[in-house]
């Protein structure tokens, strides 16, 4: 199998080659050229590191009006994929803090041993959303490997 390296037509090969090109470095190959320079690239991936909620037809939509380029969403998501963002479904947020959970605890035990008349001149108001059909979707943000979503208040973290 590697006798064929050995034979003279290889060197032979080799040689004309070098000396046509001055490199043993492979020939750029023809094929599709590139949607995104590498500057833009860079601008999609900032704009989601600055914003990672941002979604992929509105950065679509963006580069319409900055590059001057009509893109498929698709081709935005690829781009992000290529620099290690994806889609996920972020961690949900603690509602109750601790202080908060306590409070609550105390005020329902003193409620616990009143008799039934004093509940029933009380209106309950439940203050939950129900979907009737189906849930409205999971919220995603553009994430890296190992990262925790950290949005910024008043460029507070």
């Amino acid at each position: 199998m590697e006798q064929w390296r050995e034979t003279k037509i290889f060197r032979l090969m080799c040689e004309i080659w070098f000396n046509e090109t001055n490199s043993v470095e492979n020939k750029e190959r023809s094929g599709r050229p590139r949607t995104f320079s590498e500057r833009e690239e860079r601008w999609i991936v900032r704009q989601v590191h600055i914003n990672p909620r941002t979604r992929a037809v509105k950065l679509t939509l963006k580069c319409k009006s900055s590059f001057r380029k009509s893109v498929n969403p698709e081709t935005v998501r690829n781009v992000l994929r290529k620099h290690k963002y994806h889609g996920r479904v972020p961690r949900r947020k603690t509602y109750i803090r601790k202080a908060n959970q306590n409070a609550r605890l105390a005020f329902a035990k003193t409620y616990v041993k009143q008799p039934t008349e004093f509940w029933e001149n009380v209106i309950f108001v439940d203050e939950s959303k129900y979907n009737i059909f189906g849930s409205d979707g999971k919220q995603k943000v553009w994430s890296t490997p190992n990262t925790v979503l950290h949005i910024k208040i008043c460029g507070l973290l």
